[in-house]
């Protein structure tokens, strides 16, 4: 239905045409109708002579559309990965073919590399990339290539807090990507190095990155990396108290990540503007809204915790104490015993409980502490005794 649309004259041209238009009908699929109709229409294309450049495009079409589903479309690389079973290793004895297994497979490895980082697994997202670049070393491909196998283990690394490592992947990577004139990932390059400083607490830098990010990437080509971009200087702009840049970023960032579909990041801005009510004093507004964004997050732990923490706070601020103190202890009945173990924040939390001295300046500290958390910071948790003490 599409080869006699726009069809180049030449014959590789031909097929990275119609295996483009086959790549996106296979990614819709992913999204829309599930795995078992992207298995369907894989299997129908596997004697088509523009397999190879479907399977190379279907992984990248489907990396703008991976924060909606990270889970799926992490299956989604098992499947792709069977399917270069048809295709020749660029070893193998034979006729030359315009795409090989290893190149399918590293693009594989960073969509793979990806969705694993959404997920919550850096580690395993840093050997995918590792993967990718060896495929690509073997397919022979350029220096492009393996920039783009830094860039996803250097943002994995950073996850992984690996500060050190990722910042050396992220600007040789950066710095390829110059070479290239490749701004829109120059400009995800500067957001994830952005990211990185926000993690080691360096936010009048990790803003720097964040606004040359936005001016290099494109806000409809290059969609889901602006909006996701947006939400990290919204954080940021909170931690260095621009209450009302961070108010206009996030409602920037809200419009695009509700029109893509990207639930978390949702949940990531309308935490950020409860938590600038907050701020700025307005409690019961800054109430209201934690208590919606704790009932939309099932599903999402540490964005509940959060928001769960910052309810009994707005309660106390409010001087709303025993309702303040039944949110704690009911926090403390329904919480995992394994998660209150591992989380030094928590435990002095639910010791106050005991001698009822839960106060909403303790709430607020543990719940500074959770923030940081969910975005990624690895820092040792200091008591709240210390700090009231001025230690």
């Amino acid at each position: 239905k599409f080869k006699t649309k726009n069809r180049p004259a030449d014959r590789l041209g031909r097929l990275a045409h119609d295996g483009r238009q086959l790549a996106a009908e296979i990614v819709k699929a992913v999204s829309e109708e599930g795995l078992e109709k992207a298995k369907e229409l894989l299997g129908k294309i596997e004697a088509d002579p523009s397999r190879g450049y479907a399977y190379l495009y279907a992984c990248q079409l489907a990396l703008p559309k991976l924060s909606a589903n990270p889970a799926r479309f992490l299956d989604f690389c098992l499947l792709l990965a069977e399917a270069t079973r048809s295709l020749p290793y660029l070893r193998d004895k034979g006729p030359a073919q315009p795409v090989c297994r290893e190149q399918v497979l590293g693009e594989a490895g960073l969509l793979e590399s990806s969705a694993l980082n959404v997920l919550g697994r850096p580690a395993e997202a840093r050997v995918a990339a590792q993967r990718a670049r060896v495929s690509f070393v073997e397919a022979g491909e350029d220096s492009f290539a393996l920039a783009l196998a830094d860039y996803f283990e250097g943002s994995a690394a950073s996850f992984a807090c690996d500060y050190a490592g990722a910042w050396k992947l992220l600007r040789a990577a950066h710095g390829e990507f110059q070479l290239y004139g490749q701004e829109n990932w120059q400009g995800r390059a500067e957001a994830a190095i952005g990211t990185l400083l926000s993690h080691r607490g360096s936010s009048g830098s990790a803003l720097t990155f964040f606004d040359s990010a936005l001016r290099n990437l494109h806000p409809e080509r290059d969609e889901v990396a602006y909006a996701s971009t947006l939400v990290n200087r919204g954080y940021t702009l909170v931690r260095l108290f621009r209450l009302d840049a961070a108010k206009a970023t996030y409602a920037k960032a809200l419009m695009m990540a509700r029109r893509l579909d990207m639930r978390v990041n949702v949940l990531a801005i309308r935490y950020g503007l409860a938590s600038i009510d907050l701020q700025k004093g307005n409690l019961s507004r800054a109430l209201t809204a934690f208590e919606r964004l704790s009932a939309d997050a099932e599903g999402i732990a540490q964005r509940i915790l959060s928001a769960d923490l910052r309810i009994a706070e707005c309660l106390g601020r409010m001087g709303r104490n025993a309702e303040m103190q039944e949110r704690v202890e009911r926090l403390k009945t329904s919480a995992d015993a394994a998660a209150v173990e591992s989380d030094p924040g928590l435990r002095e939390l639910f010791a106050s409980v005991e001698d009822r001295s839960v106060s909403y300046e303790l709430l607020a500290h543990v719940a500074r502490f959770a923030e940081a958390r969910d975005q990624g910071v690895r820092a040792a948790y200091k008591p709240f005794r210390l700090v009231a003490n001025g230690y």
